[in-house]
Parts: structure tokens; sequence; C-alpha cells
């Protein structure tokens, strides 16, 4: 297997860039904040990589941090965007 990774900005200002950067890919990861939940910008480069046919797999980070809660996180993740996050 070769892994490429491409680091794409979430904010809302580089959703041209992030789009560009997934039609290179296959995958993606998701990567939401333990500590803050799923945010609308993750939702919308989620919806992204969705329509592009990719296959999105969430990551919770920051589960270190004292404010974390990776339960209600993975539950956002679930009810929110709608994918798997077991």
């Amino acid at each position: 297997y070769q892994l490429n990774f491409i680091d794409t900005p979430g904010h809302v200002d580089f959703t041209y860039e992030v789009s560009r950067s997934l039609a290179a890919c296959e995958g993606a990861l998701l990567v939401v904040d333990a500590g803050q939940g799923v945010e609308a910008q993750s939702v919308a480069n989620c919806y992204t990589a969705i329509e592009q046919g990719l296959e999105v797999m969430p990551v919770l980070n920051k589960i270190d941090l004292p404010q974390a809660d990776p339960e209600r996180v993975k539950e956002e993740i679930e009810k929110i965007i709608g994918i798997d996050a077991t």
C-alpha cells in the first residue's frame, strides 16, 4: 500500500482548496477535536468528500485534554454527519 497524506485547512475560506485536494484522494480522515465536537465546516468538508465518492473515516483528536468528551463527539459524528464512528 502507498499512503499519501494531504493536510487541508478546515476553515471556510479554504473550501476551494479542500475540494481540489479531495479530487486527488480515494479516502479521507475527518479529524474532529474531542473537546469542541463537530463544527459546521467539518460537516461541509465531509459532505464534499462523500459527494466525490471518498470513503471517510472519523478520527478524534485531543482526547487527552480535560474538556474532551469522546463519547459525546462520537455520537455527534454519527447523528450530525451520518457516518459510523465506532
